[in-house]
């Protein structure tokens, strides 16, 4: 690519320098002979005024002024073509021969010739020759020829410094955004355009780092909901399993209850995914008048065997008189996640509290064990310090906050984390009726 728009820069010029060059040369040599032409036609008026028609032309002692030229000859003839004095042809050519009363110019031979008659009382007594040899005309002409090729030359040897400067600054940030390109397709996200001076290809570094950007947050919320996922699945898969085992273990009569629980649980493994691609896609999700009473009733009798198996109590209490516009599936992901970690790492009986503040649902789970470690580094994702995966709090803030929410801790010991999540009612704030 260098070298092609350096060829293309020099090849340019060159063009140029030859449209610009041909004009100027003819030009130049019509200059050239003009200037010969005048010159000759004033040696020629300079020796006439020195001639006047009472000079006696058959003398042989006719003086002649000096020339300043040296290749310029002047000859002085009587209308019979007879050399009376300077330098010239014997016998006279015949344009001198030929000469009528005014003056006339032709190359004769290898000159320029001009004559120029003298006459007295309309008759010609004498010709003034005039001539130069057209080698001189010639020479001056390839001499200016000489220095507009030497200026072609030179112009196209700046231009293949400029190309050259111009090309290396060109070819630079374009290999630089080749590299870019490759490694964005090995899989590197972290790109940084580096200015270079051009405005279209620091446009082009900067659309390239921003679509690296973009992938890069589209592979992370990929790889964040493939751990969310797998993390928030490990219960309704368990309690799938339970009640199928249960139901393997001492058949009913009737297994239309134990389906109508599968089922349930089928459902609720289908908004977890849906809620976390959602979130982690930044899709609207659904927010419907949530009954809160009925929606803590199903959370309580969800994990009521799991507390009991483990001697452990879950109660729920609510102070809510209407039904919050909230989404349903964030609010059970969350809940969810705060009662696992109740059942892993709490102690004893587990309350969750619902009120009302202002224009937001308050959740509050409480249970009677302590946290110890600094709150600050609970909701790190990936947290090292965690006994379990550390995804569970941090999936739990930023799907509160993917509603506009905030969950917080807000009690070590007993420990109890709070959750705020706003009313999203068309009424603009508040609750609406049950």
């Amino acid at each position: 690519m260098r070298r092609r728009i350096l060829t293309a820069i020099v090849g340019v010029t060159a063009l140029a320098t030859i449209v610009l060059t041909l004009p100027l040369v003819f030009l130049m040599a019509s200059r050239e002979h003009n200037d010969s032409d005048r010159e000759l036609t004033l040696v020629a008026e300079q020796v006439a005024n020195e001639l006047t028609s009472d000079s006696d032309f058959s003398a042989s002692g006719l003086e002649l002024p000096p020339i300043d030229d040296a290749l310029i000859t002047v000859g002085v003839y009587l209308p019979d073509g007879e050399l009376v004095a300077g330098d010239g042809p014997t016998p006279a050519d015949e344009l001198t021969r030929s000469a009528g009363l005014l003056s006339s110019l032709d190359n004769v031979d290898d000159h320029r010739v001009l004559v120029r008659p003298i006459v007295e009382r309309e008759q010609k007594v004498a010709v003034i020759r005039v001539a130069e040899p057209l080698s001189e005309a010639e020479r001056k002409i390839w001499r200016d020829i000489l220095v507009l090729v030497g200026i072609d030359a030179a112009a196209l040897i700046v231009a293949a410094v400029v190309g050259s400067w111009v090309t290396s600054r060109l070819v630079r940030p374009l290999r630089a955004i080749r590299d870019d390109a490759v490694r964005l397709g090995e899989g590197d996200f972290s790109i940084v355009p580096t200015p270079s001076g051009i405005d279209e290809l620091d446009a082009t570094a900067g659309a390239l780092a921003d679509t690296a950007a973009r992938l890069d947050g589209v592979l992370q919320r990929e790889r964040s909901f493939t751990a969310d996922a797998s993390h928030q699945l490990r219960t309704p898969l368990t309690s799938l399993r339970l009640v199928i085992e249960t139901e393997l273990q001492s058949p009913g009569a009737d297994p239309t209850p134990v389906l109508d629980e599968a089922l349930g649980e089928i459902d609720r493994l289908e908004r977890t995914i849906t809620t976390l691609l959602r979130v982690a896609r930044d899709q609207p999700i659904t927010r419907a008048p949530l009954d809160i009473d009925q929606w803590l009733g199903t959370v309580v009798g969800r994990w009521q065997a799991v507390f009991d198996e483990r001697g452990r109590s879950i109660t729920g209490t609510t102070g809510v008189g209407g039904s919050p516009r909230v989404s349903l599936s964030v609010l059970d992901q969350i809940a969810d996640i705060l009662l696992q970690n109740a059942v892993q790492h709490g102690r004893g009986r587990v309350r969750i509290d619902v009120a009302e503040e202002a224009d937001h649902v308050v959740i509050t789970v409480t249970d009677e064990g302590t946290i110890a470690r600094d709150p600050t580094e609970l909701f790190t994702r990936r947290d090292p310090g965690a006994s379990g995966h550390g995804l569970g709090l941090a999936l739990a803030r930023a799907l509160a906050e993917s509603e506009g929410g905030r969950l917080v801790l807000a009690a070590p010991a007993p420990t109890a984390f709070r959750l705020l999540l706003p009313d999203q009612s068309a009424a603009g704030g508040g609750f609406g009726p049950s």
